[in-house]
């Protein structure tokens, strides 16, 4: 199960890839997944935009062992230089673990997406993320028309580009119609599966509009999307509601090329990531994903991810 795997061509040392998130969003964490035996992973994503200032910071709530994210779009979506300078310092550190830069814009037009992709084409990346995440929530996929125009868009960003692109499908796109479509024109590889959008009760204090759900309930619907690609003849990067090895083989043993992870260690702390490929804890780098020196400490957002900040009440 920690063996080389091949994706897209491109060969990686295991199937273990951290997911878009805070595990990737300095050259730091970068770094700390390479020493936590990463195969893969995929940067923060960024934008081809201008930061006005006026978000807000990353929220955490935990239920149980659920939790429930808020942040605005500009704390978590890089603008283009801040997302080109972190993938040049990630090829710097990340040794032989491949680098996936994610980037996003909101529309279907090829043109929006070739440009920024473009800049990360000509430093080297030759595979690239399609982040649909905030896309998927300007759109509206209820008619048939729409997985044609989908297909259209991705068939000719694909054919303007020389790196493979990999949309990261959420679940406003139906899993069977989406993935007919992508492999009906030419789209090979997939990424699974972006968090939920979800309403928590005013008293917990996050957004209504900004919210997500991370947990093991997604894996259920990350399995019914993966089944569809599969299908579908896609090499899938699969992910969603990881929360141990039995995950990672359960995924792979359902005809996932690779599995992507973030919770798990944001949870744990980079130390237990080689424990999902069976092997030991790591014996160096960084034991937690936080570079913060203590809650409250220097570099701290008061996020609510650290245990010590502790756990919200049903």
């Amino acid at each position: 199960m920690g063996e080389k795997v091949t994706f897209g061509g491109i060969e990686m040392a295991n199937p273990l890839i951290a997911s878009s998130s805070p595990l990737t969003e300095t050259v730091g964490k970068v770094y700390s997944c390479r020493e936590a035996s990463f195969g893969g992973a995929i940067l923060k994503t960024a934008a081809d935009y201008q930061r006005t200032g006026k978000g807000y910071g990353r929220k955490v709530v935990f239920i149980g062992e659920d939790y429930y994210a808020d942040a605005s779009y500009e704390r978590e979506i890089l603008t283009l230089e801040e997302g080109v300078a972190l993938f040049q310092g990630a090829l710097s550190v990340a040794g032989d673990m491949a680098v996936i830069p994610s980037v996003s814009a909101n529309s279907m037009e090829a043109e929006d997406w070739v440009f920024i992709c473009r800049r990360f084409e000509d430093l080297g990346a030759r595979l690239i993320q399609l982040d649909f995440f905030y896309l998927g929530t300007r759109i509206a996929p209820e008619d048939e028309g729409f997985y044609r125009r989908l297909g259209e868009f991705l068939a000719e960003l694909q054919g303007r580009l020389h790196c493979i692109v990999m949309p990261k499908l959420n679940f406003n796109f139906d899993p069977e119609k989406t993935c007919k479509a992508l492999a009906a024109y030419g789209i090979r590889q997939v990424s699974l599966l972006d968090s939920i959008r979800c309403v928590l009760p005013a008293r917990f204090g996050l957004h209504r509009d900004t919210t997500s759900y991370f947990g093991r309930k997604q894996l259920p619907l990350t399995l019914t999307y993966l089944r569809h690609a599969v299908e579908a003849g896609l090499e899938v990067c699969a992910g969603g509601g990881v929360s141990g090895a039995e995950d990672v083989e359960l995924l792979l043993e359902n005809g996932a090329k690779l599995v992507q992870t973030a919770s798990f260690v944001l949870r744990n702390g980079f130390r237990y990531a080689p424990t999902l490929l069976h092997g030991e804890p790591a014996s160096q780098g960084q034991y937690a994903w936080c570079t913060a020196e203590g809650y409250g400490g220097k570099g701290c957002e008061h996020c609510g991810f650290c245990r010590k900040a502790g756990r919200a009440e049903v």
